[in-house]
């Protein structure tokens, strides 16, 4: 090989390698951490900027015979972890309904509620306290993250006991799962 072609070979591999690099450097910019899921696709995550949304108990939720009194919780945290990290991160916590014949057969007693703690810096937490389960998918809360901060929430879903006939409810089912995404910026003023 003379010293021209040599040179045009080996720019060749200076430019793929450059290639390389950089590509590689974007898909690590877009990763994220997700853990305790046993079903990746239910996710849901939407930005770059989220840093870690674990799920410790996993995102499904798949309630059948239902004894009225008895509950189902799920715990996750959603953060991000990065300590020089000083943006604002908008997010949406969703239920996702796969299906749902509980709550229309459950006089209104079929019920979540979502409470959240976090070393916050200034941020704001989700929080609802016994509100009927939806029959469709939806946002069941919304938080803000300011900076490097984790927010841990508690999802709980039960069956209200009362002292009337619950029969209805009985041999009923509720599937789905819960998810974070990055929320609509439009949606919020500018601060």
């Amino acid at each position: 090989m003379d010293d021209k072609g040599q040179s045009i070979f080996l720019s060749i591999i200076g430019i793929a390698t450059l290639l390389v690099a950089i590509i590689g450097a974007t898909f690590a910019w877009f990763s994220i951490n997700v853990s305790g899921n046993e079903n990746p696709a239910n996710i849901g995550l939407t930005s770059p900027n989220l840093g870690q949304v674990n799920f410790n108990d996993g995102v499904t939720i798949d309630i059948k015979e239902l004894v009225p009194g008895s509950t189902s919780t799920k715990t996750f945290t959603i953060g991000q972890t990065d300590p020089a990290a000083t943006g604002q991160i908008k997010y949406n916590i969703v239920l996702n309904v796969e299906s749902n014949t509980l709550t229309p057969n459950a006089d209104g007693q079929f019920v979540y509620s979502l409470s959240g703690t976090g070393n916050t810096n200034g941020g704001t937490l989700a929080k609802v306290e016994s509100k009927e389960v939806p029959t469709e998918s939806t946002i069941i809360g919304s938080g803000v993250i300011e900076g490097y901060e984790v927010h841990t929430y508690e999802y709980t879903i039960g069956l209200n006991y009362i002292d009337a006939d619950q029969n209805a409810a009985q041999g009923k089912e509720f599937n789905g799962y819960l998810s974070v995404q990055i929320a609509d910026e439009s949606k919020y003023p500018k601060k």
